[in-house]
C-alpha cells in the first residue's frame, strides 16, 4: 500500500511540475507487446562517469529526488565508491501499477548495494523510442538536458523539437538554480550512423545531437542509437562545464525479477 501512495504521490508531483513532451507518441494499446528493445525482463547494465573541473568522477554517496537529494561525488579510483554501475530493467506490471501511464515500466538500480529501485516509463513504438534518464539524486541534473529520444522512420538529417517544463525542485547548484517552472526548448537532428567499439562488441549506431534551451542557458545531449540495444551510450553537457557519460557494457534477456517484498529482503532483483 505504501509503494502504491508513493508511485501516486511521484505521477502527481511530475504532473505538477512538469509539462510531457508533446511529440512523443505514445499508444494506448500493446503497450509492452510489441517493443523490440525494451522488452519486460530485459536489462541494461551502463558504466558511468562524471566530469567536474576535467577530474572523473563516480559516487561515493547517491539517494533522493528534488529537494531531499544527497550526493559525493569521488574520483574514479577512490576504493570509496558507493555508486559503480547503473542498471537499468524492464519490468511486466499491469497497467494499473504504471509509473507513467501507457509507458513501459523501467526501473534504475544502482550497483553494488541495490538499496533502492527508482521507476519511471519508456516509449517504444513504430513511431518513436523515449526513456526517461535516471533521476536519482545526482541525476536530478539530467531532468535539465534532452532526454534519450529517436524518431522513426530513422533517417540521417531527420530534425525535430519539442517543449517541456520542469520545477525548481530539480535544480541545484551544481547545475543550475531557478525559481517557478523553467521551459525547456528541444531540438533534435540525427546526423549520421556509425559504428562504436563497445564491452559487448561493435554496434552500428544511429547518432543524435540534441540540445536544450532555456532562461539559465543550453545543455547537450549525443545519443547513439542501435536498433538492436536502444541507447548504447550518452554524452551530456550540463551547465557549469559539467559532463555525464554513460555506456553500455552489459545486456541480458528474458529475466524473471523478484517482487518488491523479495527484492527489498534480500538486495538482489533477478529471481534465482
Amino acid at each position: 500500500m505504501n509503494l502504491k501512495l508513493t508511485s501516486l504521490f511521484l505521477i502527481l508531483f511530475q504532473i505538477g511540475f512538469s509539462q510531457q513532451y508533446d511529440s512523443v507518441v505514445i499508444e494506448n494499446e500493446n503497450i509492452d507487446s510489441n517493443n523490440e528493445i525494451y522488452k519486460t525482463g530485459n536489462v541494461f547494465v551502463y558504466d558511468y562517469e562524471i566530469i567536474q573541473d576535467v577530474q572523473k568522477c563516480k559516487l561515493k554517496t547517491n539517494t533522493g529526488m528534488f529537494a531531499s537529494s544527497e550526493f559525493e561525488l569521488v574520483p574514479t579510483k577512490s576504493d570509496s565508491i558507493g555508486v559503480d554501475k547503473i542498471h537499468l530493467i524492464v519490468q511486466p506490471v499491469s497497467d494499473s501499477e504504471r509509473t507513467n501511464g501507457n509507458q513501459t515500466q523501467i526501473s534504475y538500480l544502482q550497483e553494488p548495494i541495490y538499496a533502492s529501485l527508482s521507476s519511471t516509463g519508456a516509449v517504444e513504438n513504430e513511431n518513436n523510442v523515449w526513456i526517461h534518464p535516471i533521476r536519482k539524486g545526482f541525476f536530478n541534473s539530467l531532468e535539465t538536458a534532452p532526454f534519450p529520444f529517436i524518431k522513426k522512420p530513422i533517417k540521417i538529417g531527420s530534425e525535430w523539437t519539442d517543449q517541456m517544463k520542469i520545477g525548481q525542485g530539480w535544480g541545484n547548484e551544481m547545475w543550475g538554480k531557478w525559481e517557478g517552472q523553467l521551459l525547456l526548448t528541444y531540438n533534435y537532428k540525427i546526423t549520421e550512423k556509425k559504428t562504436i567499439k563497445t564491452e559487448i562488441g561493435e554496434i552500428d549506431c544511429f547518432v543524435i545531437e540534441s540540445s536544450a534551451k532555456s532562461e539559465i542557458g543550453t545543455t547537450k545531449l549525443i545519443s547513439y542509437f542501435s536498433e538492436k540495444y536502444g541507447f548504447v551510450k550518452l554524452e551530456y553537457e550540463l551547465l557549469n562545464e559539467l559532463k555525464v557519460n554513460m555506456w553500455l557494457i552489459d545486456f541480458q534477456t528474458e529475466k524473471a525479477f523478484n517482487d518488491t517484498m523479495t527484492f527489498f529482503k534480500t538486495k538482489q532483483y533477478i529471481k534465482q
